[in-house]
């Protein structure tokens, strides 16, 4: 019987010194190479099953040659020894800083929307480090001011691209549990143990380190201890990868891409207190607000009919082609607008084998990534505009006119003169970087200039905005250059001021309701005053002095549904001498109903306004001599393409008509009368040309004074 047992033993001896070899012998170089790389990301590989335990020796049995490296009774010995357990934490350098690059760069670099922040990236790894390391706690890491930025938890103008729970959350996270240092370090907590690291990555699985293990071929079924014991369960199949839900896409992120575009483009207007105030489309400058604003004005099924896409493309837009078709900055927004539409049905599942480096900027543990590129992606082409220094845009707007004039019927008559001109020459500087408070000047002429500024609490649904300076006065659709009563629109404009700018105070209100959005403008500025009592007003120049100011207080009121907008303008203003002014105005615009055969080829615009002059003193005003100013327009645009259309606009204007009168023949001159005009635009990027001919009729003297206009303008 001892006998027996001696050579039982010696053989078990033979075998444990033959497991030992095999067992170093399966750690390949590659798969020591893996190993590294998961120990820098912070990513455990699965545990192998656990062995059963051994039977106690029997007596007189020789010990064993002990567990071989690497397998489960070596780790508790390491740990016993007092060795580190926990995995390592993630390379600064080779994970957090490139995914910081992808994800933040365009946004926190010193031209970025975010350059006033305190975080700014450069890209160079050390100086980043530096600018992050100011945002991280590792005392208490949880409560990082980088982890509350980028999951959203705090104000954050890019809303929230890691998300709490999500891979690339976890990783900053460890890295600043690990120290938060300049390269990799091993994490400062140990590792959850058991089943939460399983957990992590469930469809994650290492091919097993001796090949023909899964197939039972060469698999050791003896203990180390060199008793017969029952063997381990077999390795179970790998989880099958679930099939991808679709292929995967390069979508452009809202915030870091069409964000800016819009803000530059587009927000000069369309912020609070600007000229198209009162539209659905009103940009705030913070990126997940402005987000839930513009998702409802596109279509992903259908991005370039989108009411953003074509608006900004010319098509019934008040401020003109801002984005042509063709324009890589509206191909992003389409691209940007196509990513909202579900993905198709997956065809086959997700490949495996990606880099670890690939999951270090995806954010996705459980399914393979796209490979992360070797360099920061490009940024997307230039908004409008020249950005400068510390969130400060600049633009232009600058035409040149070749011009007949004086003639009637034939613009080449013999009596015709000729004539070159340009009537906009402006500098706009603006700062719109997402903060409560921004500004708005044209720098050459001091045109207009105001600061406006968000209040801090919304009302309820209701968002206000103050602003202050030379406004440009909110009365009517198009405020800034558009102005179409009487047929005339920007420097031709005879009724209102080309460009009504003036000192005073107003307070946006905005009410969204999904398709519904409702507008108020109250507003206070310097108003018209009358030279004398019976003087005739001039609603174009006829300002009270600066130091004799006389105020006047307005309100326009605004609805917005689908692509239909109206405006109803109220304005009132003593004048002087016991005269004062009350005027209004209704305007209408119809865009083009995209989904309507041929009628998607149209737009309307409509409106009329009506000033009257009443009240005076004895033998000044009242019932016979008061009187009115009226004029109204109506425009229509046909697009053949999107980015040429034919316009034609007609309006009539009457000045000094007295009361009870639809027109006062007795008072009728030269300046009363109606035009005609028919139009031609086309436009390819910063360039639109644009053929007009006017027809002035006049209701008693009629001049010698329709119009030919050759126009060129360029923006930038």
């Amino acid at each position: 019987m001892s006998m027996r047992i001696n050579g039982r033993t010696s053989s078990l001896i033979v075998v444990g010194v033959l497991v030992a070899r095999l067992a170093s012998a399966q750690t390949t170089p590659q798969e020591k190479g893996r190993n590294e790389i998961l120990d820098e990301l912070g990513l455990k590989k699965k545990p192998a099953a656990p062995a059963p335990e051994a039977p106690a020796p029997v007596e007189g049995d020789a010990p064993g040659p002990g567990p071989a490296p690497g397998r489960p009774g070596a780790a508790a010995k390491e740990k016993s020894a007092g060795r580190p357990s926990g995995p390592a934490a993630p390379s600064f350098t080779r994970v957090i800083h490139p995914a910081l690059v992808v994800t933040c760069k365009a946004c926190h670099s010193a031209v970025g929307p975010a350059a006033l922040s305190h975080f700014l990236l450069s890209g160079d790894a050390a100086a980043d480090h530096n600018a992050l390391a100011r945002f991280v706690d590792v005392h208490k890491p949880e409560a990082s001011v980088a982890l509350a930025k980028v999951s959203g938890t705090v104000m954050h103008g890019g809303a929230a691209p890691w998300p709490a729970g999500g891979a690339p959350y976890e990783r900053l996270l460890a890295w600043i549990r690990g120290g938060a240092r300049f390269d990799a370090a091993r994490s400062l907590e140990p590792p959850p143990a058991g089943p939460a690291e399983v957990k992590t990555a469930p469809h994650r699985r290492e091919p097993p380190a001796n090949p023909g293990a899964a197939a039972g071929v060469g698999v050791d079924t003896t203990t180390a201890t060199g008793a017969e014991a029952t063997p381990p369960p077999p390795v179970p199949a790998p989880a099958p990868v679930p099939a991808a839900e679709g292929p995967k896409r390069d979508v452009p992120v809202f915030a870091t891409t069409v964000h800016p575009i819009l803000m530059t483009a587009c927000s000069l207007c369309h912020r609070p207190g600007g000229p198209a105030a009162m539209t659905r489309f009103l940009l705030s400058g913070d990126a997940a607000k402005d987000e839930a604003i513009v998702r409802p004005l596109v279509d992903p099924q259908a991005p370039e009919q989108s009411l953003l896409v074509t608006k900004a493309s010319g098509q019934m837009h008040g401020g003109g082609p801002i984005l042509l078709v063709g324009d890589p900055r509206l191909a992003t927004i389409v691209a940007w607008a196509r990513g909202l539409a579900p993905p198709p049905a997956a065809s086959a599942p997700m490949p495996i084998g990606t880099t670890v480096a690939a999951t270090a900027a995806s954010g996705s543990v459980g399914q393979p990534p796209a490979p992360l590129p070797a360099t920061p992606p490009a940024p997307p082409p230039g908004p409008p505009g020249l950005p400068l220094a510390f969130g400060f845009m600049l633009n232009g707007r600058f035409d040149l006119n070749y011009e007949r004039r004086q003639f009637t019927g034939n613009p080449f008559d013999s009596t015709s003169v000729a004539a070159l001109r340009s009537y906009h020459h402006f500098l706009f500087l603006s700062r719109e970087a997402g903060d409560p408070c921004g500004l708005s000047v044209e720098v050459l002429t001091l045109l207009f200039w105001e600061g406006h500024c968000r209040l801090p609490r919304r009302l309820g649904p209701v968002a206000v905005t103050i602003a202050a300076g030379k406004i440009v006065v909110p009365f009517g659709a198009d405020p800034l250059f558009h102005q179409s009563y009487g047929g005339l629109a920007g420097f031709d404009q005879v009724v209102l001021p080309p460009v009504w700018a003036i000192e005073g105070v107003a307070a946006h209100a905005v009410l969204s309701r999904r398709e519904l959005v409702l507008t108020d403008d109250l507003f206070v500025v310097r108003g018209y005053a009358l030279a004398h009592a019976d003087s005739v007003i001039n609603l174009q120049s006829d300002f009270s002095p600066d130091d004799d100011t006389r105020l006047a207080v307005g309100n326009r009121l605004g609805a917005a549904w689908m692509g239909i907008s109206a405006w109803y303008s109220a304005y009132f203003n003593p004048l002087g001498f016991g005269r004062r002014l009350f005027m209004q105005a209704i305007d209408l615009t119809i865009w083009r109903p995209r989904r309507i055969p041929v009628l998607g080829h149209f737009s309307l615009g409509a409106g009329l306004l009506r000033a009257d002059v009443s009240g005076g003193g004895p033998g000044v005003g009242g019932v016979g001599h008061d009187y009115y100013d009226f004029a109204d327009y109506v425009q229509l645009r046909y697009y053949p393409i999107d980015w040429l259309f034919l316009q034609y606009r007609a309006g009539l204007r009457t000045f000094d008509s007295r009361r009870a009168l639809i027109v006062d023949n007795s008072r009728l001159t030269s300046a009363d009368g109606s035009t005609h005009s028919f139009g031609i635009v086309a436009r390819t990027r910063s360039l639109w040309f644009g053929i007009f001919y006017f027809i002035n009729l006049e209701k008693v003297d009629e001049l010698r004074n329709d119009l030919l206009r050759f126009n060129v303008t360029y923006e930038f």
